[in-house]
């Protein structure tokens, strides 16, 4: 691959025409299919509004995914050591902002733990330059850290909104600033069960604030 940008590169070094080839190539037929392929992460799926990349950290030949990875979080460690989801809209396909207030609920049998050999975590970033959201309760992400309270049914709640929902306990909260839109990234570190075979995505994010 590096041989070919190197002769592309040698090719239009002085010709104005073919660099203009070039530029046109890559605004009309790499952009937009960069573009495309950004909801899937290259060549993953959806389900739940949460999307599963196909590979991540050993592309082979899937530059795409590469490119896209690289763009949005630089670095990414192989399945075996961590399988992310992105979280961009919610159960009714709107995308995500804090102007609203969502929750994400677990059921007992499917709780985060279950496909997690090390732990888990959930961060919101922002959607152009993707970094953790600022808030003045400077909390960055929700994980067994946090302390999240269960509900006598053994489910797990989390809650996304900007003012902590009066019936959030505070470990289950992440602030999402007002204003801003943003997507979740959903990890899990040492992925079992589901997770590591591709089978389960997390629940739908319900806008709880219609």
């Amino acid at each position: 691959m590096s041989a070919k940008v190197r002769e592309i590169a040698a090719q239009i070094k002085d010709g104005a025409e073919e660099r203009e080839h070039v530029d046109t190539v890559i605004k009309t037929i790499a952009v937009p299919e960069i573009a495309k392929a950004g909801a899937i992460i290259g060549h993953g799926k959806i389900s739940n509004g949460w999307a599963r990349p196909g590979v991540v950290g050993e592309y082979g030949i899937d530059y795409l995914t590469r490119t896209l990875v690289n763009y949005r979080g630089l670095w990414a460690n192989i399945k075996p050591e961590v399988l992310y989801y992105r979280g961009g809209s919610d159960a009714d396909g709107a995308e995500l902002n804090g102007d609203h207030a969502y929750t994400l609920t677990f059921p007992k049998d499917a709780l985060p733990p279950r496909f997690a050999k090390y732990f888990w975590s959930v961060i919101a970033v922002d959607s152009t330059r993707f970094r953790v959201l600022p808030n003045p309760k400077q909390r960055f992400l929700l994980n067994d850290a946090t302390n999240p309270e269960y509900r006598e049914d053994g489910s797990l709640t989390l809650y996304f909104a900007a003012e902590k929902p009066k019936d959030a306990p505070d470990g289950n909260w992440l602030p999402t600033p007002r204003g801003q839109t943003y997507r979740l990234t959903f990890r899990y570190y040492g992925p079992i069960d589901g997770v590591a075979n591709g089978t389960y995505w997390p629940p739908a994010l319900i806008r709880t604030d219609k």
